[in-house]
C-alpha cells in the first residue's frame, strides 16, 4: 500500500506540474483553449496570459510541496505534509469546480489527489 500510495502522490504531482506548464507556457494555444475549454481570442489578451501564469506557478507550488513531503520532508512530517498538499489540491479542485461551474475539475484533479489521500491514510 506504501508504494501505491507514493504512485498516486507522484501522479497528482506530475498532473500540476503539466497544468503548470499548460498555464505558464502555453497560453495562448490551440492546445490550451482545448483543455480549459476558452476560446483561443479570449486567450490571446495579456492580462489573461498573466493570470494563467500566475495560477500555473500556484499548481507548481502544490506538485513541489508534495514532491517535497515524499522525499525531502523530516521523516516525522511526511505524513501530515503529503496529506495538507493534498487537503490544498482537493480545495482547489473543489473551488475551481465550484467557481467555474466545471463538474470535470472534480473528477480530472480532485480523484486522483482523494484516492492518493485515502491510500496514504492508510499505509
Amino acid at each position: 500500500m506504501k508504494i501505491l500510495s507514493i504512485l498516486l502522490v507522484l501522479l497528482v504531482a506530475v498532473e500540476h506540474f503539466y497544468i503548470a506548464y499548460l498555464e505558464m507556457c502555453c497560453i495562448p494555444s490551440d492546445k490550451a483553449a482545448q483543455i480549459f475549454d476558452m476560446p483561443h481570442e479570449f486567450m490571446q489578451q495579456k492580462r489573461v496570459q498573466i493570470m494563467f501564469s500566475n495560477q500555473g506557478l500556484y499548481n507548481a507550488f502544490l506538485a513541489v510541496g508534495l514532491l517535497w513531503a515524499q522525499f525531502a520532508a523530516p521523516a516525522v512530517a511526511v505524513y501530515s505534509a503529503t496529506l495538507l498538499f493534498l487537503g490544498f489540491v482537493l480545495l482547489a479542485a473543489s473551488w475551481g469546480a465550484l467557481s467555474s461551474g466545471n463538474k470535470g475539475i472534480l473528477w480530472k484533479q480532485g480523484l486522483p489527489a482523494a484516492l492518493a489521500a485515502v491510500a496514504t491514510i492508510w499505509v
